[in-house]
């Protein structure tokens, strides 16, 4: 049952749904696309966490911390996702404490505010930056992960605040960069000391709670052939001849098809509250010259394992 505090909170988000909007196509126009295959500006990093620090200052945080992570001093298991050589500079990272009364536990809100690159940009029919508003949607990079999320929970803040409740444990507030590469923003804050007892992270779920999550875990395979002109015969590969790196990393590639068909019905794969195993090739690059045999060919892959998975690559 909902108790009149907390309808009056709902009443106001309803009251004040502009609001949201509002804040979103703010927080979209700041171009903060994780670096990788595109250019980023960094400036729009510092930017985007000057103006979300201004917000948590207006809503009464106190501590507002403010800083850059060094990826090679981050402290991290094999697997996790760490990088100790990316550089990290000129994406913030932003903590900031709400005080409660004193009486209960404390709550992480964490959004991170990278967005992925932009894909090709004549498929966007709407300016990715720009929180144009069709057909009852918002487009813009990020309005769904997540902008949205970290709108909603800067706003779900101010109505709990104008509506009055007095909140008995602190609440952290954790805007960090780097999600969509690393996750080494979130880490950094944690090993910054800024934990609480539970923590809620609005990604985009379809308004689903998840209380599971799998393993995830990021990788590279190197494919060496032999150069050779593409029009030209070619001996066998024992007696020098060229070998095409593309036609070897098909069987790579079918290898993994292969692997995460096995992991659907495999026993040990399944888990009540996830899907299971899968890996999936998701960047593949080769071959430098129309007529020239490739001698090398890389492809990235996502892998995702269920919990108590230790072989994680292995069927």
């Amino acid at each position: 049952m909902i108790e009149a505090r907390e309808q009056q909170v709902l009443d106001l988000i309803d009251a004040n749904h502009q609001e949201i909007i509002d804040l979103l196509r703010a927080l979209l126009a700041f171009k903060t696309i994780t670096p990788g295959s595109e250019s980023v500006e960094h400036d729009e990093f510092i930017r985007h966490q000057a103006f979300v620090k201004q917000i948590l200052a207006e809503l009464g945080f106190q501590e507002i911390d403010i800083w850059e992570a060094d990826a090679a001093k981050l402290d991290a298991p094999p697997g996790s996702g760490v990088d100790k050589g990316r550089d990290l500079r000129n994406m913030p990272i932003l903590v900031g404490r709400l005080p409660g009364a004193g009486k209960g536990r404390s709550l992480i809100l964490n959004g991170h505010y990278d967005v992925v690159p932009l894909g090709v940009r004549e498929s966007w029919t709407q300016d990715p930056f720009g929180g144009e508003i069709a057909d009852g949607k918002i487009y813009g990079r990020g309005t769904n992960d997540m902008k949205g999320g970290i709108a909603a929970m800067l706003k779900a803040l101010e109505f709990i605040g104008r509506a009055g409740v007095t909140l008995e444990g602190d609440i952290l507030a954790q805007i960090v960069p780097d999600e969509e590469a690393s996750c080494m923003g979130t880490l950094a804050a944690c090993q910054r000391g800024y934990t609480a007892d539970a923590a809620i992270i609005p990604e985009p779920t379809n308004m689903r709670v998840g209380t599971a999550v799998r393993g995830s875990m990021g990788g590279k395979v190197t494919v060496f052939g032999r150069a050779g002109h593409a029009e030209q015969p070619q001996p066998h590969f024992r007696e020098g001849g060229a070998v095409n790196a593309i036609s070897k990393a098909m069987r790579v590639l079918e290898g993994m098809a292969d692997a995460t068909e096995q992991w659907r019905t495999q026993p040990d794969k399944q888990h009540p509250l996830v899907p299971p195993d899968h890996i999936i090739p998701t960047v593949i690059r080769g071959g430098d010259w129309s007529v020239t045999i490739p001698e090398e060919v890389e492809i990235e892959f996502d892998c995702m394992f269920v919990p108590g998975t230790t072989n994680r690559l292995r069927g």
